[in-house]
């Protein structure tokens, strides 16, 4: 009987030691892997979006078809983790005005995500479809983006 007992500390030490192994190896492939941030946005909840393209400092509005598009964009956008500094470049500036009066501040910089106010690294292949889409959506508006 007393040598049962160091048996079971020693099963409930290995066991706990494989809990915490597979806590470590779920929180390590979340960091891969990213979150999506915007992936709860959905066009029927927005009137319409305030763009501004910096440089050259171009404003936009996206209406229908557009806030579809860059809904499409954003919720797909995959962020790992926080960024402090958003790096230079262009920058392409969302004011997401909802249906409710709601306003959501959207930045996108290359790799560089900041959602009213807090600043997340993202796939840079996600930053350049959305200054695409800026740029698609200023040359259908007749604006220059030099």
């Amino acid at each position: 009987m007393e040598n049962q007992q160091p048996k079971r500390k020693s099963l409930l030490l290995h066991r706990l030691a494989m809990v915490a192994v597979a806590l470590v190896c779920l929180a390590a492939i979340k960091m891969l892997l990213g979150t999506r941030t915007l992936m709860y946005l959905y066009a029927r909840d927005i009137d319409h979006i305030a763009v501004t393209v910096t440089p050259p400092g171009e404003s936009l509005t996206a209406t229908g078809d557009d806030v579809a598009e860059a809904v499409s964009l954003l919720s797909k956008a995959v962020t790992h983790g926080r960024q402090n500094e958003a790096p230079a470049g262009q920058a392409v500036s969302l004011t997401i005005y909802n249906h409710d009066g709601t306003t959501q501040q959207v930045v996108a910089c290359g790799d560089y995500l900041e959602i009213d106010g807090k600043g997340y690294k993202m796939r840079l292949s996600d930053g350049e479809k959305i200054d695409a889409w800026a740029d698609a959506l200023a040359e259908a508006q007749g604006a220059a983006m030099e």
